[in-house]
């Protein structure tokens, strides 16, 4: 394992460095919000202090950075602003979160040996310049598939908040992902991140047949991907 990327700070994409703890080192890919939030509000390395060792690497979006190798090429990461918006669990009563912390950010991730690279954005509520850019360029996107539908899990009654207002384009209807995604030129488009209330995990379902129709893959526990 060359090392595990961080693209925010929430439970379900950081609680995993718990079960790499017998890992002899780990390096480890965030933003320094990430790094100070894991260090106090989710306080995963004061936990992981006794289990094992390992190296920080602080992303930043003003340059690319090397992280690891694939076969003979160069991994090389650029990152690229997503969202201001800290987890739930790290929200202050006070209400003192700053615009300018980096919660969030995707992933271009360029095979030097190839000249290919990969687009990784597992949350995404608006395609800003910066993003639509990266979209435009990769050979293969990874995209937020998380919600079919803007109200769906109002309509389950999980919860009163819909989709964009957790930081998710829902990816059906108007200015959706589908929509959005359907000019890009990518060789494939592959949406991930997808929410266990999502239809599209049902390899029956209309809506997944509709995507694939479309070209969409829906990712799966266990795929590879080759840049």
């Amino acid at each position: 394992m060359a090392g595990v990327i961080l693209t925010d700070a929430e439970l379900d994409h950081t609680i995993g460095l718990l079960s790499l703890r017998e890992g002899s080192c780990l390096t480890i890919y965030g933003t320094e919000t990430v790094r100070r939030c894991l260090q106090s509000a989710f306080p995963v390395f004061p936990m992981l202090k006794n289990y094992c060792s390992w190296e920080w690497q602080t992303l930043h979006p003003d340059f690319r950075q090397q992280a690891g190798t694939l076969g003979e090429g160069t991994i090389i990461v650029e990152t690229i602003p997503v969202s201001s918006k800290p987890p739930l669990y790290a929200k202050s009563s006070k209400g003192g979160e700053s615009p300018e912390d980096l919660w969030e950010v995707g992933l271009v991730l360029h095979n030097e040996s190839s000249g290919k690279c990969l687009a990784y954005f597992p949350t995404l509520l608006s395609i800003t310049p910066a993003i639509e850019a990266c979209l435009e360029k990769a050979d293969i996107l990874m995209v937020d598939g998380t919600f079919w539908s803007e109200d769906e899990l109002v309509k389950m009654g999980a919860t009163e908040r819909d989709a964009r207002s957790m930081g998710h384009l829902p990816i059906s209807g108007p200015s959706g992902i589908t929509e959005k995604l359907a000019s890009y030129p990518a060789e494939r488009k592959i949406l991930i991140h997808i929410n266990n209330s999502n239809p599209i995990l049902k390899k029956d379902s209309i809506e997944r047949n509709k995507l694939e129709q479309l070209g969409f893959e829906i990712a799966y526990d266990g795929m590879e991907v080759g840049v």
